[in-house]
């Protein structure tokens, strides 16, 4: 399916097939693959569809979509609803729909405020064999619209989630699990349940380490990063193994990972399962390409059993119950209580009976309480449908701050509105607390103070070193804010500026901000040349470099300062001449240089490198943020930002040697300059002409035309 080109974008944002063009649209792509599933489910099977592919090569515009080309977990859920409306009215059907990510070998809820520390447990049912996140927010929905709001809900929580823990959304894997049941009575006038349990995944992004260039870096990537893909490809492999018949007795590592325990039966047991292999037209992916289609031609050769799920409702709660009293005998007859207290809790088969009897609990009440109660249930927990309505109707009248994100998935979902008088930004455990809450890097208790009155907003630091920018420029002092402004707090809370009283914007500003414009515009104050307009290739892949890397910089100095470890870090652009010298044809390249504060002492990092460590890095700073001593301990051969003392470049000096042609001495002082031009020391060269054997040149040698020298030794001491 060919979706980058071939389009043309209409008014409302939908993209239109070219006459003649081979572009596939979101309805297209859903028919051919999502609607199998839809019908699947209904027929009582398992399903699953998960996307793989590189960062950037359309996965989640496939699964989710953008604006009104929405994809194949929108379309299949409105569809589910449609199928429900025109069903068999004697049967009912009853719809739970779950999110969650999966972030460094940890589970998050995404329908979820507080999550615990360390992330959800992940249990094996030892009936089934299967593995379940325990405490995971099932939520009853009754339509479409429902679904709508708990993605949207699910798309805020993971917003406000990777801004405040810095997370890469393309680091991380994204579960939506919708459970389909209907209920009906056979022949025999019994209640029969069918069940479909429908997972739709977004993978994180597939790059290889020789990609990112960890290959050569003294510290191989983090330990968690590709850690679930790397499993996922392992399992893929020993299945495709298995399905071919070529080896009978694999072991499938399904608990290599969190991602291959969740998705066992999606892989290799009862699931009719699709895989999207996304992938990117550019040549400079070629690498990644070929890579993504040898993954998908391995998954393609598993052959999976998916059976229909059905079964009569007393025989399943007769078969709980059972169940039940048997754990209760291996437990001595005491009732778990949840969380555990109490109890003997030495061993892991004691905590693991616990566990199953309290999610069998969970099931039994589940069945006993109506689908009608549970969807009321939900709507008195959460007030979020009329908290969004009173979003939406409130973004064209009042001024607000609406966030972007390097994703443009997560770009628009938070909104801080602005309400007359003075409003505080800042640290949750200020005193008072801030009425705009901030969490996460360069975040001040007393961050900032936005005051409003007679429809204009002025914004002023709160406190002393609190780092705001405005249009890329730091806040020093009251600015007031216009219309379509762009405003950073901190290091990577990154909002634009709505007036809807006063909807004049400066001169030049785009209708549409996004988070490139953003970038380049503090890459411009910053220095660094965003106009691209008369490049070459090599110097328009240079400036994506620099913008792709100054907001990781940026959060790197932060943690740097945070957990204090004396080093700073900066994007370089070193031309060829800095490296090589006069002359040199080498084009620029983009480089990060580190310096350690504490002795001078400087290191420059390629980007590979740093992307490696950055990596390493915000996972060290998660540690720290979870309560673990130890990452003020750690050994420095483990330590992301030390390196042993190396060579590096500190500048260069040219040499002219045309004296040399007529035999003379060249004898100077040169300027050891480094790439900025600034002068760094000096270099004293002394070149003589001599003989063969190391002595000066008689006095009456001498080259009145350089030809002479040409096809004759010629000897000379540095």
């Amino acid at each position: 399916y060919r979706s980058h080109d071939g389009y043309t974008e209409k008014d409302d944002g939908y993209l239109e097939a070219n006459p003649g063009s081979k572009y596939s649209s979101q309805r297209r792509v859903f028919d051919d693959l999502g609607q199998g599933v839809l019908d699947n489910a209904f027929k009582g099977f398992n399903c699953s569809l998960f996307a793989y592919g590189q960062t950037g090569s359309g996965k989640s515009y496939s699964m989710v979509g953008y604006g009104n080309n929405k994809g194949i977990v929108p379309i299949t859920c409105d569809e589910l609803f449609k199928a429900i409306e025109a069903g068999d009215k004697a049967t009912k059907y009853e719809v739970t729909f779950s999110m969650l990510e999966i972030y460094n070998e940890q589970v998050r809820d995404l329908l979820s405020k507080d999550n615990p520390k360390g992330g959800l447990q992940v249990r094996q049912n030892p009936k089934l064999g299967l593995f379940y996140v325990v405490g995971l927010k099932k939520v009853a929905v009754g339509s479409y619209a429902e679904i709508d709001k708990r993605t949207q809900e699910g798309t805020a929580n993971r917003t406000v989630a990777s801004t405040n823990m810095n997370a890469t959304s393309s680091r991380a894997h994204t579960v939506v699990t919708i459970t389909f049941d209907q209920i009906s009575k056979n022949e025999a006038g019994e209640e029969t349940k069918k069940s479909s349990v429908i997972n739709l995944v977004d993978l994180a992004g597939s790059e290889r380490a020789d990609s990112t260039g960890a290959t050569g870096d003294r510290l191989k990537e983090g330990a968690n990063i590709n850690k679930s893909l790397s499993a996922l490809g392992n399992v893929i492999s020993a299945l495709a193994d298995l399905s071919s018949g070529g080896k009978k007795k694999v072991m499938v590592p399904y608990r290599d990972s969190v991602l291959t325990k969740l998705l066992q039966n999606a892989l290799g047991g009862n699931s009719k399962t699709v895989m999207i292999a996304a992938l990117s037209p550019a040549d400079i992916n070629y690498d990644e390409t070929l890579s993504t289609l040898r993954y998908a031609d391995r998954a393609k050769k598993i052959k999976n059993k998916a059976v229909v799920n059905e079964n009569p409702l007393d025989k399943l709660i007769r078969e709980l119950r059972e169940e039940n009293e048997k754990l209760k005998k291996q437990m001595g007859g005491a009732m778990p209580v949840a969380g555990g207290a109490g109890m003997d809790a030495a061993g892991e088969g004691p905590e693991e009976i616990r566990a199953q009897l309290l999610a069998n609990q969970e099931q039994m009440k589940d069945m006993d309480e109506s689908f009608e109660d549970k969807v009321r249930s939900c709507d008195k927990q959460e007030a979020m449908g009329a908290a969004q309505a009173n979003t939406q109707d409130r973004k064209s009248k009042d001024p607000h701050l609406v966030n972007l994100n390097e994703d443009p998935m997560l770009s628009g979902v938070i909104f801080h509105f602005i309400e007359p008088g003075e409003m505080t930004i800042g640290r949750k455990d200020a005193n008072p607390p801030p009425m705009i809450q901030l969490t996460g890097l360069s975040i001040s208790k007393q961050h900032a103070v936005i005051t409003f009155e007679n429809s204009e907003a002025t914004v002023k630091p709160g406190e002393q070193g609190a780092k705001t920018k405005i249009n890329g420029v730091p806040l020093t002092g009251p600015t007031t804010l216009q219309h379509l402004d762009r405003v950073l707090f901190g290091s990577n809370h990154m909002y634009v500026f709505h007036n809807p009283l006063n909807p004049k914007a400066p001169e030049n500003t785009p209708s549409k901000i996004d988070w490139d414009f953003a970038q380049k515009e503090i890459a411009k104050h910053k220095g660094f040349d965003t106009a691209s307009a008369g490049m070459s290739k090599e110097q328009i892949i240079a400036q994506e470099q620099i913008l792709e890397l100054l907001p990781m910089v940026s959060e790197v100095n932060a943690i740097s300062e945070e957990l204090n470890k004396h080093r700073t870090f900066e994007v370089i652009l070193i031309s060829g001449a800095a490296m090589e010298g006069y002359g040199s044809k080498k084009g620029a390249k983009v480089v990060v240089k580190m310096k350690n504060l504490l002795n001078g002492n400087t290191w420059l990092w390629e980007r590979g490198k740093f992307m490696n460590r950055r990596y390493m890095i915000q996972e060290l700073y998660q540690r720290h943020l979870d309560g673990d001593e130890d990452v003020m301990k750690i050994p420095k051969e483990e330590d992301p930002f030390w390196e042993p003392p190396e060579d590096v470049l500190i500048g260069t000096a040219n040499v002219f040697l045309q004296s040399l042609s007529y035999a003379l001495d060249f004898d100077d002082k040169l300027s050891v300059t480094d790439y900025k031009g600034v002068e760094e020391g000096n270099l004293y060269v002394n070149i003589t002409p001599c003989s063969d054997k190391g002595k000066p040149l008689d006095e009456d040698f001498f080259v009145e035309d350089p030809q002479e020298l040409l096809g004759k030794p010629f000897h000379y001491k540095v």
